[in-house]
């Protein structure tokens, strides 16, 4: 490697060195510019100190949490004709069963839209990253995104105190625009994010709202019962808690006698949170509730099950938990290591979860899901790809207003998203992208109602949110497959924010659960 030289002399400063009479020896002695990475940030952002000199970072980091590039490589590519966007997914930690799957629904719409000629001509690649479901790596992976990939938007993340972290410290200064497939805190709706933060899941408002109408549903509203909230401590478990608390306690009488909140910490290590849920388990032996909400992700929230088991509680789950993890010795291929459940406690249990999409918009996306992954997909695959089809048509939208490629940033990106929500209709995939991208950048208010693979999506402007509908489910421990032993019970709570009794059905004589109503 040439190392550049950064340091130069002045003609006078030249001279004098110069200058240096016939006896004497002259040596230049040049200071290293860094000792190590942190030092390199006072001379550029995006650089790292390789042997004393400040030099650029790797775009793909080989032991860092960004280490993969699909779609079209900008270090190969023509100048200019690749839009380079980031993801920031849990491929780790807490949710790391979540991650790849929903960067597989990145990866089908990228794969898509750039066989159909991209976005006005340049095709789009992505720098995926590993959140950790932590915040620091989160942060670290998108200050990595930002200062070394450019990017002007990141797909992600997945678990809500993540996202509000690397928002808010990272992409929201740099005037980055964040679309989370994923986090569904009610705190992201009112945080401060100059039009930049957007999702395509749905706010845990709707969610809380779904679980206490199915609390008051069972009666549990008459004052005569107790019931019991319990949660992981932070953005996510603080949130909905707090909404189901509050729509629960403005129907019916809450008191200290009836109504239980208790929280665990949100650490990564199972074992640092298991003696806090033993105790919380002995609080719960000694109020006995009538319910438990519980709001966890799958490790966690396996772990507590399983804690809990024997004791006679019957749970409410949310959309963290539902997990094949939850099956144990039902899953027709065991899983090695899972906690055990006992029966009556699976066979009680009901979830909620945002709902599953019409076939209508699913099913084209899912059949081409399989196909390539081999897997079949579920709702936040479905909006990761939903989120890859809106920023790329935003793209197309900076066009309309005159904005050149290399101009583009977060802000032009959120304006163009509030463009989607109205106008023909157009679906997202191989059919509609050149009409929607046609109209979007043929001028500075032309617009167009997008519908994509989670179902229609209409934005709100203000919060940057689409609308949802939450769904029941349980367990069909006596299903043949094990895809189906997790069942769809319907949609609970419409994208009107309307209530449907009803939806849990009794068990049939011969489920296997009957043997425990």
């Amino acid at each position: 490697m040439t190392r550049p030289l950064l340091i130069s002399l002045t003609g006078a400063a030249l001279l004098g060195a110069l200058a240096v009479g016939p006896g004497c020896s002259f040596t230049l002695d040049f200071d290293d510019q860094c000792s190590n990475d942190a030092d390199c940030d006072a001379v550029g952002r995006g650089l790292r100190c390789d042997r004393g000199f400040c030099i650029e970072r790797d775009l793909v980091q080989v032991d860092g949490p960004c280490n993969r590039l699909f779609g079209e490589d900008p270090r190969t590519a023509e100048a200019g004709s690749v839009i380079l966007i980031g993801t920031l997914l849990p491929k780790s930690g807490a949710l790391g069963t979540q991650g790849q799957p929903m960067e597989n629904g990145v990866e089908l719409a990228v794969s898509q839209i750039n066989q159909i000629g991209g976005v006005l001509g340049r095709k789009l690649g992505v720098l995926a990253c590993d959140s950790g479901t932590n915040s620091d790596q989160a942060v670290a992976a998108a200050r990595h995104l930002i200062d070394v990939g450019k990017v002007d938007a990141i797909i992600g993340a997945g678990a809500s105190g993540v996202t509000i972290d690397a928002f808010s410290k990272v992409a929201r200064p740099a005037g980055v625009l964040m679309m989370s497939p994923a986090s569904t805190s009610p705190a992201i709706s009112n945080l401060p994010d100059d039009g930049l933060m957007w999702r395509t899941a749905p706010s845990d408002a709707i969610q809380g709202r779904a679980i206490a109408g199915y609390l008051l549903e069972r009666g549990f509203g008459a004052g005569q019962h107790h019931l019991a909230i319990v949660n992981r401590d932070d953005a996510y478990g603080n949130g909905l808690a707090l909404v189901v608390q509050q729509e629960f306690c403005a129907a019916t009488s809450c008191t200290a006698q009836t109504f239980l909140v208790d929280v665990y910490s949100a650490s990564a290590d199972l074992e640092t949170q298991k003696p806090e849920q033993q105790a919380i388990i002995e609080d719960l032996t000694t109020f006995q509730p009538d319910a438990v909400v519980l709001i966890a992700y799958p490790s966690d929230g396996l772990q507590f099950l399983s804690l809990a088991s024997g004791k006679g509680f019957s749970f409410v789950l949310t959309d963290g938990t539902k997990d094949m993890g939850l099956l144990g010795s039902h899953l027709i291929t065991p899983v090695e290591g899972l906690p055990t459940i006992d029966d009556q406690t699976l066979c009680s249990l009901v979830g909620t979860n945002p709902s599953a999409p019409a076939p209508e918009f699913f099913g084209t996306f899912a059949n081409a899901y399989q196909a390539r992954f081999d897997v079949a997909p579920n709702n936040f695959e479905a909006k990761a790809y939903d989120a890859t089809y809106a920023i790329g048509l935003a793209y197309a939208a900076t066009t309309g207003v005159g904005i050149l490629p290399g101009d583009v940033d977060g802000h032009a990106l959120a304006q163009g998203l509030t463009r989607l929500s109205a106008g023909d209709q157009v679906r997202f995939g191989i059919e509609d992208w050149n009409t929607g991208v046609t109209t979007l950048s043929s001028g500075d208010r032309t617009t167009i109602d997008v519908s994509g693979a989670s179902g229609p999506l209409d934005f709100n402007a203000v919060v940057g949110e689409a609308p949802g509908a939450i769904d029941l489910w349980r367990l069909d421990l006596d299903a043949p497959q094990d895809d189906g032993k997790i069942e769809e019970l319907g949609v609970v709570l419409d994208d009107t924010g309307a209530y449907n009794q009803g939806v849990v059905s009794p068990r049939v004589e011969g489920d296997f659960c009957i043997t425990f109503r």
